[in-house]
Parts: C-alpha cells; structure tokens; sequence
C-alpha cells in the first residue's frame, strides 16, 4: 500500500524532537543575546565618549558626558559644559549593569584639548565596567587614557576587580 500521508505518530515524534532542540538551545540564544547587547552597550558609550572628546576639541569648550540620575546604566548626556547646551542623550533600559571607577563614577569631563579633566596623567585611570547581570563580574571595560583616547577593553583592571559585585540590583 503506498501512503502519501504523514502518520501521527510520526509528527509527534517530529514534534518532540523540535522542541527537546528547542529547549537545549533557548538558553544558549539567551546567553549570547546578554553577551551581545553588552557588547553594543560598550561600543555605545565608547563612541559618546569618543564623539564628546572631538566636541570638546572642535568647540574649545569642555563637555561633559554625565550619566543619568539612576546611573550609568539608565543612559548618558552629553552637555556643553560651560553653556549646558544638551548635545545628546542616550537612553537605556537598566539591564546592564555599568559601574565607573573612582575617576568617572558619574560623569567624564574632556576639557578643550580633548583630555578628561580630573584625571592625572596615568594611562587607563578612568574606566566603565560592562557588567554580566548573572554572574556579577566583569564583561567589558570601556577605558579612558590620561590623553582621552577611548578604548574598549574584556581585560579586567586589578585595582577595580571587584566593583562589578558592588553593584546594586
């Protein structure tokens, strides 16, 4: 007899194979969705940075890209410092955690040559940590030179290890 059909057994058998594949590889696609959107959070706020530096050179006027009132996290703006003049605003949802050392806890001042203000001459002394909301530690580190160049960084910095378990929920 030649069947031209698909049996139910068949198709439930199909079905539970989709969906124990499904259910090994839904975490997995969580993970590295977490991982990426972190990625572009530091590629985000590394080009602010990057972008506030040249404002700061071009205007001759110092800028400032301060982080929200609920923190870095929550997003940035990015102000002419003398006039306040609002140049830009970034907005994010909280869910990735980002901590600024000592230096940029709140805010990054370029001043009119393009070098954050506040910051001595040592080279990596202010940095942004991208936290892993899971596991607490640090993902990516968005690093300013004493210069002001901007870099992105998965290298942890001994002196701030710890400030991603700091970090409050």
């Amino acid at each position: 007899m030649n069947s031209k059909g698909v049996t139910l057994v068949e198709l439930v058998v199909v079905l539970a194979v989709v969906g124990i594949l499904g259910a090994i590889a839904v975490p997995a696609l969580h993970s590295l969705l977490q991982e990426q959107q972190g990625k572009v959070v530091a590629q985000e706020l590394a080009q602010t940075l990057r972008t506030a530096r040249l404002e700061a050179i071009l205007r001759h006027s110092p800028v400032v890209v301060r982080a929200s009132r609920d923190g870095w996290r929550h997003g940035w703006t990015t102000l002419i410092d003398r006039r306040g003049l609002r140049l830009h605003a970034h907005k994010l949802d909280g869910k990735v955690p980002i901590v600024g050392n000592r230096w940029v806890r709140e805010e990054v001042r370029f001043n009119s040559f393009g070098a954050p203000a506040g910051v001595g001459r040592q080279s990596n002394l202010g940095s942004l940590f991208i936290c892993d909301p899971k596991r607490l530690k640090l993902r990516w580190r968005v690093v300013i030179s004493w210069a002001g160049r901007v870099r992105i960084t998965d290298k942890p910095d001994p002196d701030s290890a710890n400030l991603c378990t700091r970090w409050p929920r």
